[in-house]
This record gives structure tokens, sequence and C-alpha cells, in this order.
């Protein structure tokens, strides 16, 4: 097959300067180069073609011979037939000093790197004496048929979590486990109600206690105890009891246990009441 003529592999006129020459070079060297087309066998053909062109018409003797006498005065090689002229032209390294080899070391392909699992939410019901106590969970994880036992710390509220490290989800490319976090729900109770560190309990009050006063007894988690109703205590009113409520999981401060007062009146009345309470009306 023959050669195409150097100067139109460059895509320059006979007559081109050194600087053209070598822009000319670059340009195509660039265009063509393995590096840019990897595994393509075309575009590599056409790199050793401009190669070669570069390596004699920028060469001043060689230009001259081949302007003299064409491809006849080269080998295969490049060298010349007529003596040699040792090293041959500056090639495509020599021109962009190692560019690409130095671009692969400074700037490596990027390369995947492990990452954490992310983190599975599990939210689990207690009751208000084990959110106050705290307890032991068993949590059933998602794939996972065995179940884990999570431990509740007291004070715990609504909403907050109890994180467990390393029992989420599987990292890749052997990066480590996500967490558990366990979220927190209260249940309903039928006596106590819960604001933050605060315990609010309603008490029924009869009437007839309320109006002359006198003792209550009310519950607590720790079993009963009895309060002092001061004469003519009105509904709404409220005992507080310090430090008898909840303590904080957070900072370890305790809350009050707080009692509001509900006065009960009775559905049914004996005709005896009936008449001391209408007496009673009479004289307010």
């Amino acid at each position: 097959m023959s050669k195409r003529d150097y100067y139109e592999v460059l895509g320059v006129t006979k007559d081109a300067s050194e600087k053209e020459i070598k822009k000319a070079y670059k340009k195509l060297a660039m265009k063509y180069h393995p590096d840019r087309n990897p595994d393509n066998p075309v575009a590599e053909n056409n790199f050793r073609e401009v190669k070669s062109a570069y390596e004699i018409v920028n060469d001043a003797e060689k230009r001259q011979q081949y302007d003299d006498f064409g491809h006849s005065a080269f080998d295969e090689s490049g060298q010349s037939r007529r003596g040699g002229f040792g090293q041959q032209g500056g090639g495509f390294d020599d021109m962009f000093g190692g560019m690409f080899g130095e671009r692969q070391q400074q700037q490596p392909r990027y390369q995947p790197q492990p990452e954490k699992g992310s983190d599975i939410i599990a939210t689990i019901e207690i009751s208000l004496e084990e959110a106050v106590e705290g307890c032991v969970q068993e949590i059933k994880l998602p794939n996972n048929p065995q179940l884990l036992k999570v431990t509740i710390p007291a004070g715990i509220d609504t909403g907050q979590r109890v994180r467990i490290n390393g029992k989420g989800n599987p990292g890749t490319l052997g990066g480590g486990h996500g967490d558990l976090l366990v979220e927190v729900s209260l249940l309903e109770h039928d006596v106590f109600r819960r604001e933050g560190r605060d315990l609010y309990c309603l008490i029924e009050t009869p009437f007839t206690t309320a109006a002359l006063g006198g003792s209550l007894k009310v519950p607590t988690f720790a079993g009963f105890i009895n309060i002092k109703i001061p004469q003519g205590t009105q509904a709404g009113r409220k005992f507080r009891i310090k430090g008898k409520g909840i303590k904080s999981m957070n900072n370890g401060l305790i809350g009050d246990l707080i009692y509001e007062v509900v006065i009960t009146t009775p559905t049914e009345l004996t005709e005896k009441q009936r008449g001391l309470l209408e007496q009673l009306a009479e004289l307010f």
C-alpha cells in the first residue's frame, strides 16, 4: 500500500514553517492518541502515521531528503538510506513531556470507595411505666429471623431514639454496617399523662371534701399516698409534689407529679341526703 504524502498527513503545505508543523502535529496527535481512543485500531493507525510524518518533516535534514526523493529516501523504520542521522526527531513524548502519563499518575481514574451502609429505623411502643423505669425490648430486623434485644433507658419519651451501632444495613465494597435507630412511642396510660418530665393525674374529689377540706388518697407509680385538700378547693386546682415526676434521659433532671382536682357530684341521692342538701341550699 502506497504511503500518503507526509505534508498531506499533517495537513500542512510543503513550505510550512517549523512552528506550523509542530502546531499541526500536536493537534492531530492529541486527536488520535491511544489514551483518548482506547480499543480503536483506526485511531491507532492514524496516530502512527502522524507520528512518522512528523519525525521526518520536523527534522531539517530528513525533510530535505524527503523533499528530494520522497518515501524512497527512507527505510520502513524512517531511517535515512543515505547514512543515517543519529537519533530520530523529537516524538510525541518529547513534545508533550509525557503529559498523558503524568496526568494518569496525578489524576487517576475514579475508584469506587467503601461506603458505610444506611441506617435502619424501627419504631416500638412501650408503656409509661416502661419509659419511667427503663426496660429491655426485643426488635425484629428486616431479613433477619433473630430477635435483637435493645435496652431502653429510663426517662425516654415519645419520638426519642436509641442508637445501636453496626446493626443497620451492610455497606458496599467492605464498608461497615449502618446503625439501628429505635424510635419510641408511648402508649396512653389510664391514670397518668406525661408532659416532658412532669406527670399529671386527675383526682376525683367529693364535693363535700372540696367544700369542707380533708385528706384524699391518690395514686403514684410506687403506690398510694394521702394529700391534704384544703377547705373550699375548686375544680381545676392543682397540687404539685416536687421531684416525683420522671427523670430525664439526657440531663438527669427530675420533673414533678401534679394532681388536678375534678369535683364529683353524686348522681343518686337518698331522701335524707336530698333533704340535707335542700337545707344547705336555703342557708346559701
